[in-house]
């Protein structure tokens, strides 16, 4: 009996172990959202994995103080650096910005999604607001939208950055230069699948 019990006991044991050993999935990161800022750039990288050479075609447009551009390209062409700079420029997880954000929660019964906001507590923070928008029953991410400013003795600029899954990447961003006409740009990408 004593030899069944050490095994049971050394088994539940390495069973815990390695239980608790185990990779967190993206849903366990953002399930735990409440107590941590929520890591864009872990986000993108989760992305990347999980779409990584998929086949997609995108229609990208650029609106720029009233003209429009518009071309298209494909996943395996498109300088994805340039592409996900502003998004990877918004990352609040560091621990230097805790207690710098007030974070809420709410449901969206309408819409079926559960939704999670930072606002900045000071109006010279760089990320002035992110929304992470979730479906409430898979908790799978179905939107991104951040709000940034920047201030310097040249001019301001802000940013309006979007993020949804498969579907859309846009960038718009205002500037207002001391000297000079303010400029008003939007480039979107949009999924064709």
């Amino acid at each position: 009996m004593k030899i069944i019990s050490k095994y049971f006991i050394g088994c539940m044991a390495l069973v815990l172990f390695f239980s608790s050993c185990k990779e967190r999935t993206q849903i366990d990161v953002l399930t735990d959202v409440k107590g941590n800022y929520f890591s864009v750039n872990q986000y993108i990288i989760d992305e990347w994995q999980s779409h990584a050479g998929e086949p997609v075609a995108f229609k990208k447009t650029i609106k720029e103080n009233g003209k429009v551009d518009t071309s298209m390209t494909n996943a395996e062409l498109m300088d994805w650096p340039a592409v996900l700079a502003p998004f990877i420029a918004t990352d609040i997880s560091d621990r230097k910005y805790l207690n710098k954000y007030t974070f809420s929660q709410f449901d969206d019964e309408l819409d079926n999604t559960h939704d999670f906001m930072y606002v900045a507590n000071k109006s010279d923070m760089f990320v002035q607001k992110l929304l992470l928008t979730m479906d409430i029953n898979t908790m799978k991410v179905r939107g991104l939208y951040i709000e940034t400013y920047k201030k310097t003795f040249l001019g301001e600029t802000k940013q309006k950055l979007l993020y949804t899954p498969l579907r859309t990447i846009q960038v718009h961003e205002i500037t207002d230069p001391l000297i000079g006409a303010k400029k008003d740009k939007i480039t979107q990408y949009d999924a064709i699948r």
